[in-house]
């Protein structure tokens, strides 16, 4: 199953569905796995053509070789025909080299098709959740995810990579070898093969027990992959509440339940390989049995009894390498069943077939009577129409959770709405491709996330075309040119991961500079300075301010002070718009948004006075 978990915005908290998804049928599975083959590897068809020239060619060099024995049996060692042996020596010798010449031709064009479908996967895979609009991913654990690309793609590869050369390559020769012992001897054959249904019997039995159990094996690593995920991005509260003994429990109690699966898996494959081996010995010793009374009774020659031995090794060496490889291909089907289920997960929003362009945008944005839920039946907004002018600033207010976040979330169309539509320039945002229309809005948010990478890259992402000339400037115009200067390397400086090597004030800077070279004409501003101090805020201001310039700019904000100078205050309550005007007619109505801005500065007066009389006369001492 997908993984769920609570996840939101905006203060509401979204549980998304925990039933379990359904696994599809084995059956279809295999025949998805046969399809892919065919769709991924049909273009390389030249390739595949030398592959199998290889493997016909290995073969039938592998049966050739035993009717050698048969002469050197019985004319050369019985009867003394010596004179034979320079010809019989000569031939096994060019046998042995076109078997090992046309193997290595086979493994080389399997080996590299193999992994050429593997890098399609793993491509097709990412594309894929790329495609996810960003409820997949609230609705589900990132380590999770983040097995099925990597572990689940890789136990796949294993399968294409090995197993399916192996399982061509030695059904060839277990065909070739069944014609051949029957064409020598009948009777022989069948005693040979006498164990080969109890072998058959054992393997579908084997298949059935052990393929459910790798299944849940790939889920609990994916269990074990989401727990460390979660754990290690969140080590600063984990140390804050002293709460690593807490976490290893619950790491190692997931870490046990998959070394008990694997043990069980273990214990499986160790008891009937060998007990398979057992069984394929039986049928040797049986062709000896066999074939020594009838060479004592003049019905087959020593040289015919040696080369149907012969013939027999070759037959059961595949099979027990068939028997191996129907391990890897039980965990591979485990794992291809993890990877349909993102695949086969459609991505609730996309473009339509027909849909266009948009063209340049001025600026102009109208939410008509939009509602919005999500999947667990919450209603966040009811009916909200929301105008905003090109260049106006429209600032979102209200409580934690009043829907704020998800009202501009659909103007960037992260959602779409229950009912009612969201318009830019006109244009519906559902009638337009999503690149057109996420390529003309810019966003900051509050928690600004950075790549592990440098401060120009980092900027250069809003941009990938940008010069370094322009990123200089857009950190310049961000106010982050003076902290950037004093970095060891400048702009070229490694951040860390998640900018970790930065303080908030100037992730949010570069974050803003980020914004300022990608040059949106419709700007999202989610709670951009709620996190740092007031001497940050002050320099984030002033680039914010920058930014906004000529821009259509929707503001959230906790700190009204902030908003003052909007064009127009918007104050949702419960999901509905209950004030809409500027601070000042605002303040003179002393409604809803006039409460909330006499509060907050009732608040802030109290704690600078308690601040006070903490520090002394000269009050709380500056921000570091």
């Amino acid at each position: 199953m997908l993984h769920s978990h609570r996840g939101g915005r905006g203060g509401h908290h979204r549980e998304a569905d925990r039933h379990e998804e359904e696994v599809e049928p084995l059956s279809i599975t295999d025949r998805r796995m046969l399809a892919w083959f065919a769709r991924y590897l049909g273009p390389h068809w030249p390739k595949l053509l030398l592959g199998l020239v290889g493997m016909l060619g290995g073969t039938a060099a592998a049966l050739y070789y035993p009717t050698l024995l048969t002469p050197i049996w019985d004319d050369v060692i019985r009867d003394g025909q010596t004179a034979m042996l320079p010809r019989l020596g000569t031939l096994l010798l060019l046998t042995f080299f076109a078997e090992h010449f046309f193997g290595a031709v086979r493994m080389n064009v399997m080996h590299q098709l193999g992994q050429r479908f593997v890098l399609d996967v793993r491509l097709q895979t990412y594309r894929h959740l790329l495609s996810q609009p960003l409820e997949f991913f609230e609705s589900r654990r990132t380590g999770d995810i983040m097995s099925r690309v990597s572990n689940d793609v890789n136990a796949v590869e294993d399968m294409v990579v090995h197993g399916a050369d192996t399982m061509i390559s030695a059904s060839l020769m277990v065909v070739g070898t069944t014609i051949m012992i029957f064409s020598i001897n009948w009777r022989l054959a069948l005693v040979g093969l006498a164990p080969l249904p109890i072998f058959v019997v054992g393997m579908i039995v084997f298949a059935r027990i052990i393929r459910p159990l790798y299944e849940r094996i790939r889920e609990e690593l994916g269990d074990i992959n989401a727990r460390l995920q979660e754990g290690l991005e969140g080590m600063q509260v984990v140390k804050a509440f002293r709460r690593e003994d807490h976490e290893f429990g619950r790491f190692e109690s997931d870490s046990r339940g998959y070394f008990s699966s694997n043990i069980k898996g273990i214990w499986l494959w160790t008891t009937f390989f060998p007990l398979m081996g057992f069984l394929t010995s039986c049928g040797l010793v049986l062709v000896i049995w066999w074939g020594a009374a009838m060479a004592n009774t003049g019905l087959a020659t020593g040289g015919t009894v040696v080369t149907f031995l012969a013939y027999m090794q070759r037959f059961y060496q595949p099979v027990g390498s068939l028997v191996r490889v129907h391990n890897v291909f039980n965990r591979a089907l485990a794992s291809l069943a993890r990877i349909f289920q993102v695949l086969d997960v459609e991505p609730t929003i996309a473009a339509k077939p027909d849909a266009t362009e948009l063209p340049k945008l001025e600026g102009r944005v109208a939410l008509e009577g939009v509602s919005f839920r999500y999947a667990t039946g919450e209603v966040v907004l009811d009916r909200i129409s929301v105008e905003a002018a090109p260049g106006e600033t429209v600032a979102i207010v209200g409580r934690s959770g009043a829907g704020k976040t998800s009202l501009v979330n659909l103007i960037p169309r992260f959602y779409d709405p229950l009912e009612g539509r969201v318009l830019v320039d006109g244009h519906d945002v559902r009638d337009v491709t999503l690149d057109s229309l996420r390529k003309q809005i810019g966003i900051v948010l509050q928690d600004t996330f950075l790549f592990n990478d440098t401060v120009r890259e980092n900027i250069r992402y809003g941009r990938l075309d940008a010069t370094d000339e322009e990123i200089e400037d857009a950190a310049r115009r961000a106010y982050a040119a003076e902290f950037v200067e004093a970095l060891p390397e400048r702009l070229d400086t490694m951040i860390g991961e998640r900018g970790v090597k930065l303080s908030g004030g100037q992730k949010q800077r570069i974050a803003i500079a980020r914004a300022l070279l990608a040059d949106p004409r419709i700007l999202i501003l989610d709670e951009a300075t709620s996190l740092v101090d007031t001497e940050a805020e002050q320099l984030i201001q002033k680039a914010l301010d920058e930014l906004r310039h000529n821009r259509t700019t929707f503001v959230i904000a906790h700190r009204l002070s902030t908003v003052r100078t909007a064009s127009k205050i918007v104050v949702i309550k419960g999901g509905q718009i209950v004030e809409e005007d500027s601070h000042d007619e605002l303040m003179a109505r002393n409604g809803v948004y006039a409460d909330m801005y006499n509060r907050q500065f009732r608040m802030q007066d109290v704690w600078f006075g308690d601040q006070q009389s903490a520090f002394g006369p000269s009050g709380p001492p500056p921000s570091s």
